[in-house]
């Protein structure tokens, strides 16, 4: 059985002044506040801060610990970088721009969960995959108000697809990569995680493309055309405890936003520079297709300018 992969507002406004000199209106893609936390039983000892589940899944973690890639086979861990709901939880985030239901989403998708799921290797230190772990559920509705909620049927907020950190790091690297992958692009909802199974790293990597995985949401699902709140509830008397990463609003247009954090800035400045010349097809710092990046490329992005 396939698992659903269970508008933004107009783009910002940027005027672009000279070369590098930008003005612009605008706001992050991720959740923005916590309306309601309510701790349950038996969620996991020191992950009780739902303001964890503010901004950006996590791309690195264990820093001054344990370090490692956030990878599908090595979930985000510390307890800095989760909330853990436990039975009974519930935890209600809010954006502070309307997240709309709009067919020309990728894939139609509208709202992207990261919990902390990963995949069992089943030939480590390779990343093979042998089934998946820490896929603890948490019941999602969603709601235009804060007061009338609507289930999103067949979806659980921790489950597959685990996160992805970076498209061009190993399993468990110890140091950050240097492609990120796009937080912002959903996983194709016809993919099934099963299909993976006894598949290795490099199969893995073709199955996420340039997506960093979560759990995919389209509006149409719940027959709401544009939503502001997201809630994440566990039953009283679930065994597992769902720990929570981000929330995070789907644009419609993105391909500038090079390192998926929401914004098209300096940071993908760097990105398109370090990339700069022939590359690969389908790269994703070539936006005109022409097997170059080159400085079309670069008016593009700066077009494209967030901060």
């Amino acid at each position: 059985m396939h698992q659903r992969s269970c508008f933004r507002p107009p783009g910002p406004t940027c005027l672009l002044v000279g070369l590098l000199s930008v003005t612009c209106l605008g706001s992050d893609p991720w959740a923005d506040t916590v309306v309601d936390w309510v701790p349950g039983l038996g969620g996991a000892p020191g992950y009780d801060d739902p303001g964890t589940a503010i901004g950006p899944p996590e791309r690195f973690s264990g820093e001054g610990m344990s370090p490692g890639v956030v990878s599908p086979f090595q979930p985000a861990w510390a307890p800095h970088e989760l909330v853990s709901l436990g039975a009974g939880g519930s935890l209600i985030l809010g954006f502070d721009d309307w997240i709309e239901n709009d067919a020309s989403n990728p894939y139609g998708i509208d709202l992207i969960i990261f919990g902390n799921s990963g995949f069992i290797d089943g030939g480590y230190p390779f990343g093979i995959v042998n089934g998946l772990f820490g896929a603890d559920g948490g019941d999602i509705s969603l709601s235009d108000d804060g007061i009338t909620w609507h289930p999103v049927p067949g979806c659980l907020a921790d489950s597959a697809w685990p996160t992805l950190g970076w498209l061009d790091a190993q399993p468990y690297d110890d140091v950050p990569g240097n492609e990120p992958a796009n937080h912002l692009m959903p996983m194709d909802p016809e993919l099934n995680w099963e299909d993976l199974i006894g598949l290795g790293w490099d199969e893995v990597m073709s199955a996420y493309g340039q997506s960093a995985g979560g759990i995919g949401i389209d509006l149409e699902d719940v027959m709401l055309e544009r939503v502001r709140f997201v809630r994440i509830h566990n039953p009283e008397d679930a065994f597992l405890s769902p720990e929570i990463d981000a929330v995070v609003d789907v644009p419609a247009d993105q391909p500038a936003d090079l390192n998926g954090d929401g914004a098209t800035d300096v940071s993908d400045l760097l990105l398109l520079l370090e990339f700069w010349g022939g590359v690969e097809a389908g790269h994703q710092a070539d936006f005109d297709g022409n097997g170059l990046v080159d400085v079309t490329d670069l008016l593009y992005l700066l077009e494209s300018w967030t901060s």
